[in-house]
């Protein structure tokens, strides 16, 4: 039990109450310690819950940006199949398709 310094020991091998002269500071030093984890802790669920929230409810200028670019993709999405199809149009006879390979 002596090689756990780092833990109050109230209760020796002989069955008495047994202090030592530093089982105060052996107690603060664990008091201490679990703060600075429970701290810890405390800290890392706050950033996740703000993460989560920012991904949930974005703010309103941040949401009309992520629209925004939505409808960016969607027309470079719709002037690829415009120019795909245009491509098939002014093909000449002997042209095999873009897409051949696939299949």
């Amino acid at each position: 039990m002596n090689l756990l310094l780092a833990f109050p020991t109230y209760l020796q091998n002989t069955g008495k109450l047994q202090h030592a002269s530093n089982t105060a500071a052996m107690d603060w030093f664990v008091i201490a310690t679990l703060c600075c984890f429970f701290f810890l802790l405390g800290c890392f669920a706050v950033v996740a819950w703000q993460i989560w929230r920012r991904t949930t409810r974005p703010e309103p200028h941040v949401q009309l940006l992520m629209e925004l670019a939505e409808s960016d993709e969607e027309k470079v999405i719709q002037n690829a199949d415009e120019t795909h199809r245009d491509d098939n149009e002014t093909r000449s006879p002997w042209e095999k398709p873009q897409d051949w390979w696939k299949a």
